[in-house]
This record gives C-alpha cells, structure tokens and sequence, in this order.
C-alpha cells in the first residue's frame, strides 16, 4: 500500500501589542512557496493567507498554536 505525502506546518506565535507574531515553527515536508512568511518575528496572519491561499488546511488551533497541512 503506497503512504500519501502530507506536508506539515506548525506556527507557535505570541501576541504583541494585539498583533500575533511567529515565536517558532517547523515545518515537515514543504512550505513552498510560502517558505519567506515563516520567520520568527514576522506575522501570522500572512503565513496563515500565504499557506491557506495555496492549498494547506488548518487542521488544529489552539492559543497559541496553528497546524496546517496539505496533500503533497
């Protein structure tokens, strides 16, 4: 039986002064092309737009944690 490839990613943010910013992330399989939104400091809402827009799905959220991932 072939394994389907799943990609991963995983944003921890923090909240400053009411904007939620990347604390640290991994990422399992790819992010292209949304590699350049995932930084530490950088915000979450445009990762988040970035890997929404090009085909990752929010599989889990919490506080402070986002899970997306995406048939690859």
């Amino acid at each position: 039986m072939a394994k389907i490839a799943t990609d991963v990613v995983v944003i921890e943010f923090v909240v400053v002064a009411g904007v939620r910013r990347i604390q640290e992330f991994r990422v399992i399989g790819s992010a292209k092309p949304c590699q350049g939104f995932l930084a530490v400091g950088k915000r979450v809402r445009a990762a988040e737009r970035c890997l929404l827009t090009h085909g990752f799905k929010l599989l889990a959220s919490s506080r402070d944690v986002l899970v997306f991932t995406r048939p690859s």
